[in-house]
């Protein structure tokens, strides 16, 4: 999709898959399997963060104008294009 083409309305839907692509938020006791557990809670840790992240950056736009909603939009494109294996016009062109 063309960086131009998103809209609020698909950066919403973006919000409730990202949401729902999240294996599990993370549990103290992760922390207490040795190795595998402090990774697996080190990365649902950050998913949420981001997610959170995402979601208040959101909501800030929503609440401002046109042009921060088009700089929001610009600035959530590449995690869209990313999260739905969206191929950009120069990685194309490289294959």
């Amino acid at each position: 999709m063309d960086n131009n083409s998103y809209t609020m309305k698909d950066i919403e839907s973006f919000l409730v898959d990202y949401r729902e692509s999240q294996v599990t938020k993370p549990k103290d006791f992760m922390i207490n399997i040795p190795i595998v557990g402090k990774k697996m809670y080190d990365k649902s840790f950050l998913e949420d963060r981001k997610r959170s992240f995402f979601e208040d950056e959101y909501v800030e736009a929503v609440k401002g104008s046109i042009e921060e909603q088009q700089e929001f939009i610009k600035k959530m494109s590449p995690i869209l294009d990313d999260f739905y294996g969206v191929e950009t016009k120069n990685e194309i062109k490289k294959k």
